[in-house]
């Protein structure tokens, strides 16, 4: 995993592994009283995506359908082929279920759960993905590496998960939100937050330093290392965070736009300012092949968010348009790869803007 820009290697034991599975199995699976149309495991259940779930799937005796690297027509090929019932998978590749046209050739009422996790799941694709989907539980949890994995889940009594939520804490886990000034936070204020978990990780391997720094008490520190949902993502705008997911989500209710990315270029009055990458649907770009007509495009998209969106959160890095957003193999997206790209574009539009662009 990466901490604080360098790779750390976390030293998981099995015992994390197999807490983390009863932990998941008792909250989803076993719970007493829950109609079978609500579990989320059932009998000839068969399972695919990119989360790192299985072992649970493998625990619940269901078949699990593997994919040498993600492709959405292979991936919606082998959903039908296999009747897979079951998608453990991240928000770029729901993005590619609410949007693609590809899409719209499938049936897909026989998938019986989804659980997005990996990184945060726009509000604004509940209500599309639910159409996709219309006899699906969504669902989305919380985890990361040094919890070995996860730490909340949609609670099993919700079909569609609340908006903006993770979900309820998972069995055995507990959780506390600590101020700066070290005392507990009340409902809806900030803090550094702190997780015990049995299936917490004992250490970075090598690292005594971020071993103390992070595992305190017996505790997880989630939010000191950035490792709240996206927060090691965000931006920070005139000493505002900016969470990327969140005007990510937005773009993709423009009419014109397929898929979105944002990422932070530097700014030297607001430290940082978001820049949109975006695809466009093929009725749009057919018409952005002119100067004006791409110009017009961009302040069409931009006015979409700032007409919604508080002003330090408006696209005012800039926007560019690209034919495909860079994803890894199981569909996360590459923003790294992106980043230095906008930094030229601000640049190359700064320069040609002259000074008073810069104030």
């Amino acid at each position: 995993m990466v901490l604080n820009g360098t790779f750390e290697a976390v030293a998981i034991p099995h015992y994390s592994l197999i807490a983390n599975v009863i932990q998941i199995t008792v909250s989803d699976i076993v719970k007493p009283g829950v109609p079978p149309e609500n579990k989320k495991m059932i009998d000839g259940s068969i399972a695919t995506g990119v989360l790192p779930f299985f072992r649970t799937t493998l625990f619940s005796r269901a078949t699990i359908v593997v994919m040498a690297k993600f492709s959405l027509e292979d991936f919606l090929n082998n959903i039908i082929q296999y009747r897979i019932t079951h998608l453990l998978v991240v928000p770029p590749i729901i993005v590619l279920l609410c949007k693609h046209p590809l899409v719209k050739k499938y049936d897909l009422s026989h998938v019986h759960f989804l659980n997005s996790g990996g990184a945060p799941l726009s509000p604004e694709l509940i209500a599309p993905l639910s159409k996709v989907l219309p006899n699906a539980i969504i669902a989305q949890g919380y985890g990361m590496t040094e919890t070995a994995t996860a730490v909340t889940q949609t609670p099993i009594t919700d079909r569609i998960l609340k908006r903006g939520s993770v979900g309820h804490l998972l069995p055995g886990v507990k959780m506390r939100v600590v101020k700066a000034d070290g005392t507990a936070a009340k409902p809806g204020e900030p803090g550094e937050m702190f997780v015990y978990s049995p299936s917490n990780a004992l250490a970075y391997y090598g690292d005594e330093k971020a071993t103390k720094e992070t595992f305190l008490d017996g505790c997880a520190d989630a939010s000191s290392q950035g490792y709240l949902p996206g927060a090691h993502q965000k931006l920070a705008v005139r000493g505002f965070q900016v969470a990327p997911a969140e005007l990510e989500g937005h773009l993709l209710d423009h009419p014109d736009v397929a898929d979105a990315c944002v990422v932070p270029v530097p700014d030297d009055f607001n430290g940082e300012l978001p820049f949109a990458f975006i695809v466009l649907r093929p009725h749009a770009a057919t018409l952005a092949v002119d100067p004006k007509a791409i110009a017009k495009l961009k302040k069409a998209i931009a006015k979409h968010v700032s007409d919604a969106k508080i002003k330090y959160k408006w696209l005012n890095g800039g926007i560019e348009f690209i034919d495909v957003v860079p994803k890894n193999a199981s569909g996360k997206l590459l923003r790294r790869m992106l980043k230095d790209k906008a930094k030229a574009a601000r640049k190359a539009e700064l320069a040609n803007a002259g000074p008073q662009a810069k104030l």
